[in-house]
């Protein structure tokens, strides 16, 4: 069988018979399978589909066919119509990867010259070798697929872990206060602030404290990252990574538990509340699915199929103050994210965490002022409000690369990447000891609607408070570990 496939493979490079339609289907297939084996769940709508066949497949069909068959109509001989082939391939190879990879100008470079590279290597021999290539492409998108089906599945597959242990969703509340949740995306707590390697004190917590907020001290996310730190928030579950084959960062349908379905947003609206999302770029709606709230600032038809998560950029207060005047009789709801102080970028070097650091402290200052601003405009039209303040993940200060994110076993590097600020004005809200246990992300909703309710049962089927990460073995796979348990300890290999 083996011999066969071989044979095989040698008669279709030695046939002298053009291969045009081959030629483009691989080379759009290429750069697709590809982009989608990276970044499905950000792209994983049906008109991201019908979006990126277009513009791989499509594109690749058109500049083809479009090119062989004028040059074969001109009487071109076979090998110029081999060369053609040849050139077409490379150019169009290096222009989709170019966009599958979203490469920086320095990095596309390097990429063109290894194309120009493979093209004097291949010149000699254009009709054996451009099917050479052909085949080779054949055999590295065979990876991709396989990624690809993994996470179809993964995407296809029942989230039971989303199923809650009691009938919270069906909560009535008593009292129906406005609520306000603010996320200053990797603010950290102020016990880790004020330790190493941050060694900095933010005045934010005293005036929080001294505008009527309860800060809680050692809180902690019970995930790294955004996606997954606010999956588990608007689930009100630990989802440890939603059971993927392949943990990753971007978790398996993260998106659609924040912005297309939730039971957060299921239990307000059953409440009657008007809920709104507000975000200063489309990152959580970047797969086009959002649904879960009654209005977002940043519409579906605002940003493009090929977003990077950042094409669309908001001022959030200004968006905020056109939302909060809306003249709606119910009680709302208002989910606002500043991209602010911001976890720390990876250089890889030890300079770097310095530099990153005090990058840190100065957009600590920034998101300080932009903080007291907010909340100051909803104190001064909602006296009886709920306000919370509560941050996504840590700053990641002290970290130098993602595999260090993932590979981290100091005690203070592990808090730096999970310890996040926690501080909420009740405005006489909060039921006498609900919030006793609260002491990470994913049960703060569950304590709120408990104290809403004033129904102390949905108390009884609190989530663990352990946090999660994912590490990586000798092998370079992923698998998920618990690194901080259910007292705060940093559980250390």
């Amino acid at each position: 069988m083996a011999f066969s496939f071989k044979k095989r493979i040698t008669n279709f490079i030695e046939n002298e018979k053009d291969v045009p339609f081959l030629a483009a289907f691989i080379t759009g297939f290429t750069p697709l399978i590809f982009f989608y084996s990276n970044n499905y769940w950000a792209a994983n709508s049906f008109g991201h589909v019908v979006f990126f066949v277009l513009r791989f497949l499509g594109l690749s069909f058109a500049i083809y066919l479009s090119v062989y068959y004028v040059v074969k109509a001109i009487g071109a001989s076979s090998k110029q119509r081999a060369y053609t082939l040849l050139i077409l391939l490379l150019i169009c190879l290096f222009a989709f990867l170019l966009h599958s990879f979203f490469l920086s100008p320095k990095r596309g470079f390097a990429l063109f010259i290894g194309i120009i590279f493979l093209g004097y290597l291949l010149w000699s021999d254009p009709r054996r070798n451009y099917k050479k290539l052909i085949i080779f492409l054949f055999f590295f998108s065979s990876i991709s697929v396989f990624r690809t089906l993994v996470h179809l599945y993964e995407d296809i597959k029942a989230d039971y872990w989303l199923i809650q242990n009691d009938d919270i969703e069906n909560v009535k509340f008593k009292k129906f206060p406005n609520i306000y949740v603010i996320q200053p995306d990797g603010y950290v707590s102020q016990n880790v602030m004020e330790e190493s390697p941050y060694n900095f004190k933010s005045e934010l917590y005293d005036w929080l404290r001294q505008n009527q907020f309860k800060v809680y001290d050692n809180f902690r996310s019970n995930y790294p990252a955004s996606l997954t730190s606010n999956a588990s928030l608007f689930s009100m579950k630990q989802h440890k990574f939603a059971d993927m084959i392949f943990p990753e960062i971007e978790m398996a349908n993260a998106r659609e538990v924040i912005t297309q379905s939730n039971p957060v947003a299921s239990i307000l609206r059953k409440n009657n509340y008007e809920t709104y999302f507000i975000a200063e770029d489309e990152y959580f709606q970047q797969n086009k699915k959002q649904s879960a709230f009654d209005q977002f600032n940043i519409a579906i038809d605002e940003f493009p199929y090929n977003s990077k998560g950042d094409d669309e950029v908001r001022n959030v207060l200004v968006d905020f103050k056109k939302m909060v005047n809306d003249n709606i009789n119910k009680p709302k709801f208002f989910f606002i994210e500043k991209l602010l102080p911001h976890h720390v970028e990876f250089w890889n070097t030890d300079e770097s965490i310095v530099d990153e650091r005090d990058k840190y402290v100065t957009r600590i200052n920034e998101v300080n002022s932009w903080l007291k601003l907010l909340v100051n405009d909803i104190t001064s039209m909602d006296k009886d409000g709920i306000i919370v303040i509560l941050a996504d993940h840590g700053g990641w200060v002290g970290l130098k690369s993602f595999n260090h994110l993932y590979s981290a076993e100091e005690p203070k590097l592990i808090r730096s990447t999970f310890g996040n600020i926690a501080a909420i004005k009740w405005s006489n809200n909060l039921v006498p000891n609900y919030d006793a246990n609260l002491k990470t992300n994913v049960n703060l909703f569950r304590v709120l609607f408990a104290s809403l309710g004033e129904n102390p049962k949905y108390l009884g089927h609190l989530e663990d408070n352990s946090s999660y990460n994912i590490k990586l073995n000798n092998f370079g796979f992923k698998s998920v570990k618990k690194v901080i348990d259910e007292s705060g300890n940093v559980l250390i290999e």
